[in-house]
């Protein structure tokens, strides 16, 4: 069974209740990356975060659009990106992007979605520069509502962050973001 996201529901991915609950604006900030940086949204779909964070980067920076479905990156493209967003096919681990360009990865609703994540944050490190941030959300399989993927397919925020630590990452931020969804923030450790 796959566990990505269904592209004939992509038009909830963008809806104003989304941006409504998850704020997109207000994750940038809490990500500290200032306007001239550039940051890879990893698994951006059909732009939910690539938009607000094109905005906040400004045309100095830049924002990678980053996905492994050519359907999602075709539904984004319809909504017109801004200049400063560069829409990057990837394979599931391999990411075509050079050695410690990018001053942030985001990874929104898209943990549970590794098939192998220490090999995916092997991979985000290399594409890091030095100190680099990621910010990751995702379900919780403890949560009690009935929306997202099956809890038998999320990942609980304690492995995201065990994963982390092991990978070269110091936690910044773990906390609920919303009832259902985890939110983490982390930095390469020196």
């Amino acid at each position: 069974m796959s566990h990505k996201f269904n592209p004939e529901r992509a038009e909830r991915l963008v809806s104003p209740e989304r941006y409504q609950e998850i704020k997109p604006d207000i994750l940038l900030q809490r990500l500290g990356v200032p306007p001239g940086k550039t940051i890879l949204d990893l698994g951006c779909g059909n732009g939910f975060f690539t938009f607000p964070a094109a905005m906040g980067m400004g045309e100095e920076g830049m924002v990678i659009a980053a996905d492994v479905s050519e359907q999602m990156l075709l539904l984004l493209n319809r909504r017109m990106p801004p200049d400063n967003v560069q829409v990057l096919q990837v394979e599931e681990v391999k990411l075509d992007i050079e050695d410690q360009s990018v001053d942030a990865v985001v990874g929104i609703a898209l943990y549970h979605e590794f098939k192998a994540p220490l090999e995916n944050l092997a991979e985000i490190k290399r594409v890091l520069k030095a100190e680099g941030k990621v910010m990751f959300m995702d379900w919780d399989p403890k949560a009690d509502q009935e929306r997202g993927p099956a809890k038998d397919h999320r990942i609980a925020s304690a492995k995201a962050i065990q994963n982390l630590e092991a990978s070269g990452f110091s936690i910044d931020v773990q906390e609920n973001y919303v009832e259902d969804i985890w939110l983490l923030i982390a930095h390469l450790s020196s």
